[in-house]
């Protein structure tokens, strides 16, 4: 397995995560009547985005780093 896969599923798993916990507050919110529930789900896809441009960033670099390496070294 490579740095990139593992770090997909580590993401896959906090975003799966945060939306269990998203999902239960929706919940409560709904029982409680509270009609605000956007702010939420956009900070859901944020989150989502920041953690996957994280993980490419880093895989990258870390693919690139044996090339850098041998071409600096």
């Amino acid at each position: 397995m490579d740095v990139f896969t593992v770090g997909l599923f580590t993401l896959f798993t906090v975003v799966a995560i945060f939306y269990v916990v998203l999902f239960s507050f929706i919940y409560y919110w709904h029982l409680v009547h509270i009609s605000y529930m956007v702010v939420p789900i956009i900070h859901a896809f944020e989150i989502f985005l920041k953690g996957l441009i994280a993980v490419a960033i880093v895989s990258i670099i870390l693919y690139y780093t044996p090339v850098l390496i041998g071409l600096y070294g």
